[in-house]
Parts: structure tokens; C-alpha cells; sequence
């Protein structure tokens, strides 16, 4: 039996290793990690407080120790591939590890950038969220202990309240002590039960009933939270029934060290997962675990013999030690977040690329109107007070835009509103299909684009509309981006087959409607041509080429900050071909934004202290201020723009 639980146990780990999540196997290997957790923790009480305090320093001993050695090789590491973004959000997680504050820091105040080397401690939660569920149940023996009747109804009731809190699909519920507690409670409670009602003897017959009631409710319903409550509830007396009668202190040395290497690896087994995941540029998603299997057992038998030596050190200085390795491990973090990784690290020509970093990420944040005919959609409003006279409309590449065209708005003193959709191409009369990577579906970009469209002849006061959108993602343009996005497909709203070798005819055809019907309309009708995109180029993967340690990252793309015209050119032809061709019958001003990047004979995604570029066509802030001037001359004409609206019908 007791071989059965330490293969169970051993399973858990492996999957909390792996990923410690809320739903399906993960689920499973949290609450078996709980339910031995309160059990031991429940076992230890019971043996007296002497025995508990001496083994809570052993495994607090244990957990400092390796997380300051795992620490200690992460800021080694970081020096040589980190970004200071990354250094920071380090820091913050050793200051939450150090004190075993982990989960409330990712539940109630989570902090990441997205970037690749966030969240190396994140699985540190778990052990938080243990220490807290043992630090509850020490409270309640020290009130409650010298009647176990009490202690019994109250932890039974406490269990219950958890595990209804439970049923939340919340991710932070599952992370906090009330979401989990249920689990380490009723790991606990058979425990306690032994001192004051005759189960022991019945213990392994109660855990087999319900090991296969919780089973056969997995076969019917699948994982419920009522089928993980029966599992846990039956490894608890499974557990309780394996209990040796007589306990040596050989074995409990021997167990120690066991759970000690056990502790050691799930430390170490996620960062240097994650680091070499993340040390990939090509694929992040592959890791080798078997290349990683080694180098996991060495990190964890080194930092597991260090333990050892501290264990050995008997006497009062033991919680001393676990004292200093906690101050340690605490002053560490807080040097990660203050310093940010030392930037002197890289050399001057990278500084730009790390400032362009620090600009958030493309998110249309304007206020929603709640009335009215753009009721439901993100509105900003630009310029001065008054009713607007110019609409621009766009996508993700209007929002990363925005800063030039508020300030080009403020110079031209012209009200502006700007209306934009991440990925959904400003026309209409196509139906737009995202791959299966996305979570939102394309009918929100096809109604959101025909309510634009509708809300446009109700805003008397607009005279121009200016579209903007990254045309060459929409066409399927090869050789425009360094990383390939997942990929997005139009087609006509007619029902038929999409052709997916027809997209460009489809946006060419659509977006011809779509301007004859503005223009019928009596609107003056300009479009931005798309900055000249840099296909070699991206503002992280260039900083992170210039740290000590470039050569450490697997499939590092040869990369260039500049292109040459025609180079530039020849990639944008379809779309200018396209746009070019309806300017020249009048139906709409084609404004040329090369300008501001690009010579007589070459385009530069560098400008000044800040890159111009963060991706190969998403633009920086200080890009998008150099726009400001193209972007004043264009809506100027909105003041001289006379409208003839045509009556409905005619």
C-alpha cells in the first residue's frame, strides 16, 4: 500500500511539474499533493508540537535551499539572455517565493509582459498555497485541539465551505487558500479522526470504497469536482491505513530525504523547462524533456546535497539557517527588482530596441459608447471639443498609430473619432475567418463593420473618412513579417467557396465597394499607405541579439534594421497597385506615409533614441509621432471638404 501511495504521490508531482493547472490531470495531481500534505502535516500535529516544529524546519530548510540555488542559476542565466523587463518581473517572483505569497501575488496581483522568460516560479504557488492551508490548520489545532469533537466539525465544516467555493471555474479561486483548502482538509481530518473515534482499522477498507466511487464517476461524468472530492478523500484514508505502528527514526530520516529530492525536482523542473523553451526562437511551444531530465536531477542532487549539509547542523541554529536562506532569497528578488538586470549589459545601439519594448501592446482601450448609432463600439475622441468632422477607422495597426494621429489631430484642431477592431479589415461585404489559434470568432469583425458603415450616414458633422490597416496581413503578403501570424482568411459574403489564391481579388473588390459607397455619399475617402514593412527586423529579437549571451538562443534569425527601396517597394506592390488605381479615378486620396522613414534609397526602422518599429510593421510610439505631420496635411482637408449627401434611394 505504501508503495501504491508513493507511486501516486511521485505521479503528482510529475504533472505539477509539468504544469500545475485547475482542469483535468493537473486538478488531480494538486488535490493528491494537498490531501498527503494535510495528512503529514495533520500526522506531525498529532505526534506533538515538538515533533512538528522540527519538521517544519526541515521542509522549510529544504524549500529555501533549492529555491535560492534555482535562483541563484536563474540571475547567472538572466545576465546573459534576459531583458530588463524580465529581470524585474524575476525579482517580483522571488520576493512572493520568499514569502511563500506566490498564489495571492498571481491571483490578486498578477504582473507579466508577455514577454519569454516570465513566469519561471509561477508553479510556486502550490507550495504557497500549502503553507498557508498548514498554517490554517495549525491555528485551528492550537484553538480547538483539546476538543477534537470541535475540531472535528469545525474543520469538517470549513471543508465543505472550501469545496462549494471550489465548484467556481475561476482560476483564482483554485489558487487561493479558501479554493483549496478542502482538499488538504480532508487529507487531515482521518488524521485527527483516529484519536477520537475507532476508524484506523477500517481506514484502507473506507479509502478503497471511495478510490472507486471517485473512479467511477470519472468513467460516467468525467473529472468532476465531485469525482476529485471522492479520489481525495479515499487516498486520505488509503493513506492513513499505511501508517506504520512503529516509526524508527531511521525512517523518518529516510523519508525526509526522499521528500527532499522530490522537492528539489519539482523546483527545479519548471524553470529549466520553461528556460529552455524559451531559449528557442523558432518554436517555443517544443521542449526535449528527455535533454532536460538530466541536467534536472544534477541541479536538484546539487541543491538537495546542500540541504543536507544544513540538516545536519542539529540544535537551535536550524530555524536560524531557514531564517538567513529566506533573507537571502528575499534580498535577491529585491535586487532583481530594483536593478532590472544591470542595462549597462548592453551597448548603446540596443538601448533604443529596449525603450521600444517598454510601449504596451496594441489594445484599443477607448471608451465604450453606450447611445446612439456607434452604440456598443470603442470610441476615441481626438482634437478639440465639437462634432467631429473626420472618422478614422482601422484595425490593430490604427491602434499602434493612435499617438500620431491625437497629435495630428491637436495641430489640425479638427475633432477626430477614431473606431478600431484588432484584425478585422475596415470594408465591408467580407466575411472574415480566424484560424483555430484565436478565441474570438470572425462574425464580430463582419459586425462590427457593418455597423460602422451603418452609423456613418447618421453622423451628419463627418466630411472625410480615413482607413488604416495592416492591407498587407489582409492580402496574404509573403516576405512582410519576420514571424508569421496565424493566418486569417476572407472571403466574399455571397456565400460562396472561399479560394484561399483569390484573398487579395476578394480585399481588392470589397474595399472598391466600400469606398464607392462612402464617395456616393458625398465623404471625402483617404487611406494611409502601410508603413513599409521591415522583414527582417523585430525590436526584441534585436535586443536580445546584442546581450553577453546572444549565442545561447537555439535558431537566432539573421536580422536588419533597414531595406532597401525597391526591396520595400516590391513587397507593397499589391497593395499600392490596388489602392494607386483608385486614386486615380478620384474616388480617394492615397496618403503616403513612406516619408517618414524612408530616403531616396533606403527605409530605416531606427529613429532617434527609440525605434521607429517594435515588430516588422507595428510602430513604436515615437514611430507613430513622426507620422503627425502626414497625418495634420490629410485631415485639414476636412475643413474644406464640402459633403453632398445624396437622398436614400437615389
Amino acid at each position: 500500500m505504501r508503495q501504491f501511495l508513493l507511486a501516486m504521490a511521485a505521479l503528482a508531482f510529475i504533472f505539477a511539474a509539468l504544469g500545475t493547472g485547475s482542469v483535468g490531470a493537473d486538478a488531480f495531481a494538486k488535490d493528491i499533493i494537498l490531501v498527503f500534505c494535510g495528512g503529514w502535516c495533520a500526522n506531525k500535529l498529532v505526534g506533538g508540537t515538538d515533533v512538528f516544529k522540527s519538521q517544519l524546519v526541515s521542509v522549510l530548510q529544504a524549500y529555501f535551499t533549492g529555491l535560492l540555488c534555482c535562483s541563484v542559476l536563474m540571475f547567472a542565466v538572466g545576465w546573459m539572455v534576459f531583458l530588463p523587463q524580465e529581470y524585474q518581473n524575476l525579482g517580483h517572483s522571488l520576493l512572493l517565493a520568499a514569502t511563500l505569497s506566490t498564489n495571492l501575488g498571481l491571483a490578486l496581483f498578477p504582473v507579466g509582459s508577455g514577454l519569454r522568460f516570465d513566469g519561471l516560479f509561477d508553479h510556486l504557488w502550490l507550495p504557497a498555497l500549502i503553507a498557508q492551508c498548514c498554517a490554517v490548520l495549525v491555528l485551528l489545532q492550537a484553538v480547538l485541539g483539546k476538543n477534537p469533537q470541535r475540531l472535528l466539525t469545525v474543520l469538517g465544516a470549513i471543508a465543505a465551505l472550501s469545496l462549494a467555493l471550489a465548484m467556481s471555474p475561476s482560476p483564482v479561486i483554485q489558487m487561493l487558500p479558501f479554493g483549496g483548502l478542502w482538499a488538504f482538509l480532508f487529507g487531515a481530518i482521518p488524521f485527527i479522526a483516529t484519536h477520537r473515534f475507532a476508524i484506523l482499522k477500517y481506514a484502507i477498507l473506507i479509502g478503497l470504497i471511495n478510490l472507486m466511487a471517485g473512479i467511477l464517476t470519472i468513467t460516467t461524468s468525467g473529472d468532476t469536482l465531485l469525482a476529485r472530492a471522492l479520489v481525495a478523500l479515499g487516498l486520505a484514508f488509503l493513506y492513513v491505513g499505511s501508517r506504520n505502528s512503529a516509526v524508527s527514526s531511521t525512517i523518518v530520516s529516510q523519508s525526509q530525504r526522499w521528500f527532499g529530492m522530490a522537492l528539489h525536482t519539482f523546483l527545479w523542473a519548471v524553470p529549466l523547462t520553461l528556460l529552455h523553451s524559451a531559449l528557442s526562437i523558432t518554436d517555443q511551444s517544443q521542449s526535449d524533456f528527455l535533454m532536460l531530465i538530466i541536467p534536472c536531477l544534477l541541479f536538484a542532487i546539487f541543491s538537495w546535497t546542500i540541504w543536507q549539509h544544513f540538516e545536519a547542523r542539529v540544535g537551535s541554529d536550524r530555524l536560524i539557517i531557514s531564517g538567513v536562506l529566506a533573507f537571502a532569497l528575499f534580498m535577491n528578488g529585491l535586487i532583481g527588482l530594483s536593478a532590472q538586470g544591470f542595462q549597462i549589459r548592453f551597448p548603446d545601439g540596443a538601448q533604443a530596441y529596449i525603450h521600444a519594448l517598454d510601449s504596451a501592446e496594441p489594445v484599443f482601450d477607448c471608451p465604450l459608447v453606450t447611445d446612439g448609432p456607434l452604440a456598443g463600439l470603442n470610441v476615441c475622441r481626438l482634437g478639440p471639443d465639437g462634432p467631429p468632422k473626420a472618422l478614422v477607422w482601422g484595425d490593430h495597426q490604427l491602434d499602434t498609430i493612435r499617438a500620431g494621429f491625437a497629435e495630428a489631430a491637436r495641430r489640425a484642431q479638427v475633432p477626430t473619432l477614431l473606431i478600431a477592431q484588432p484584425n478585422c479589415i475596415p470594408v465591408d461585404g467580407l466575411q472574415t475567418r480566424f484560424s483555430t489559434a484565436e478565441v474570438h470568432s470572425g462574425r464580430e469583425c463582419d459586425q462590427h463593420s457593418a455597423q460602422v458603415l451603418q452609423a456613418i450616414p447618421h453622423i451628419h458633422s463627418i466630411r472625410q473618412v480615413t482607413l488604416v490597416a495592416d492591407w498587407t496581413y489582409y492580402t496574404d503578403t509573403k516576405g512582410a513579417e519576420l514571424f508569421q501570424r496565424p493566418a486569417l482568411r476572407l472571403g466574399p459574403m455571397d456565400g460562396t467557396p472561399i479560394d484561399v489564391t483569390r484573398q487579395a481579388d476578394y480585399v481588392a473588390a470589397a474595399t472598391q465597394s466600400t469606398i464607392h459607397w462612402m464617395t456616393e455619399r458625398g465623404l471625402r475617402v483617404s487611406v494611409l499607405r502601410q508603413v513599409p514593412a521591415q522583414p527582417r527586423f523585430d525590436a526584441e529579437m534585436a535586443a536580445r541579439a546584442s546581450v553577453p549571451g546572444a549565442r545561447m538562443y537555439l535558431g537566432m534569425p539573421a536580422l536588419a534594421d533597414a531595406i532597401t527601396i525597391d526591396v520595400a517597394t516590391r513587397i507593397n506592390a499589391p497593395v499600392d497597385t490596388m489602392f494607386r488605381r483608385l486614386a486615380a479615378t478620384g474616388q480617394m486620396s492615397y496618403v503616403n506615409s513612406w516619408s517618414a522613414y524612408c530616403s531616396d534609397t533606403r527605409c530605416t526602422a531606427r529613429g532617434g533614441l527609440s525605434s521607429d518599429y517594435i515588430t516588422s510593421t507595428r510602430l513604436s510610439p515615437s514611430g507613430a509621432l513622426a507620422l503627425a505631420p502626414i497625418l495634420e496635411a490629410d485631415l485639414k482637408r476636412a475643413l474644406t471638404h464640402v459633403p453632398f449627401r445624396r437622398a436614400a434611394g437615389s
